[in-house]
């Protein structure tokens, strides 16, 4: 079907009858950064984390991700046997997770080793490349997710490791404050391999990775916001930089901020520091609460997936019951990085939930 001619009522009716008549066969998980039209289609809505646990529970034969790239490549890691994962557009990608490579990583890696008082346990954020994850894995290390960056970290640290944070930066000096380090237990990664900090004393050893939605804000936007509005409640993601979580009354994830917001009282005003998409559904579905954004920040990757490609994923699940035919952007994990992948992201999942 040309879909691109079709309305977005015909596009959602489309796809819901589809889902009908394969029922149970299809899972549609969307990040919070989706559209409302993907959202309201969706099975699942949550940040990083929440999908990573919610999607391994899974039991459809097809998953059609709705978020970027990584994200349907853990899905994909955590699948079982029988599922298959569809991504609606490959070239949704995270310019944050371009930042760092496992060729990358493994110089830093040994150069750490070297300098470092305590072995090293690698730590990766969510918003990385399964390569990433494999080379966490393979070392002892995990993934971690903005909502629980704290206590994976904590918990290295607190059994004899320093550790190698990356790709972000922001959400690793963040949280080395949160956990009380010290100016001298942080040390910087630059790109070039080269340090701020002392390494011989550092605990944590920090990437230079950064999201561009995340630092687009700043503390201008902190102090404009409250002479704005009174009394407002500034909550801020922890990828900010580290003036503006500090300029501001909460940080947290995504799903962090949803809670905080929808959980509040009617008088309660907030503005909110993270992608637009996000902070304008939520005004949307709040209207009797004054929800603003600090700034608008949009991330362009989440935004490449739309109705269109995830009705063309949809019609090509179609067509293979039908006819066999072939399924379009199907998300495959080389079986090199796949085992490591998993035990690194199970070994977040085991620490945040035990």
């Amino acid at each position: 079907m040309n879909f691109k001619d079709m309305s977005k009522q015909e596009i959602i009716d489309y796809v819901n009858g589809i889902r009908k008549k394969y029922e149970g066969k299809i899972a549609i998980p969307a990040h919070h950064y989706q559209n409302s039209d993907l959202v309201d289609l969706s099975d699942l809505v949550g940040d990083s984390y929440k999908l990573a646990v919610d999607c391994a529970k899974l039991s459809a034969e097809f998953v059609v991700f709705c978020g970027v790239r990584f994200m349907a490549e853990g899905a994909a890691v955590l699948a079982k046997e029988n599922q298959r994962v569809l991504h609606p557009d490959p070239n949704a990608g995270c310019p944050m997770a371009d930042m760092i490579s496992e060729e990358n990583a493994k110089t830093a890696f040994d150069k750490i080793t070297k300098l470092s008082n305590k072995p090293i346990a690698p730590i990766v954020y969510m918003n990385s490349y399964v390569d990433m994850k494999a080379f966490c894995g393979e070392r002892g290390g995990t993934v971690c997710t903005s909502s629980n960056a704290n206590k994976i970290v904590k918990y290295y640290l607190d059994n004899g490791f320093n550790v190698f944070f990356s790709p972000d930066h922001k959400l690793g000096i963040n949280t080395a404050r949160e956990l009380g380090l010290k100016d001298d237990e942080i040390c910087k990664i630059k790109r070039d391999f080269s340090f701020e900090g002392n390494p011989a004393t550092a605990r944590m050893f920090l990437w230079d990775g950064f999201c561009h939605v995340h630092v687009d804000f700043n503390v201008e936007d902190v102090a404009a916001v409250r002479e704005k509005y009174p009394e407002i409640k500034v909550i801020v993601h922890p990828e900010c930089i580290e003036e503006v979580v500090n300029a501001s009354d909460i940080s947290g994830s995504t799903q962090k901020i949803y809670n905080e917001v929808i959980n509040s009282s009617d008088d309660v005003k907030w503005a909110i520091g993270t992608e637009i998409n996000f902070v304008q559904r939520l005004a949307d579905n709040n209207p009797n609460k004054v929800i603003v954004p600090l700034r608008k920040s949009l991330c362009h990757n989440m935004a490449k997936i739309n109705l269109v490609n995830l009705a063309e994923a949809i019609e090509s699940i179609d067509e293979y019951y039908t006819n066999g035919g072939k399924l379009i952007n199907e998300v495959f994990v080389k079986n090199e990085y796949k085992e490591n992948a998993k035990i690194a992201l199970e070994k977040m999942i085991e620490i945040v939930e035990s």
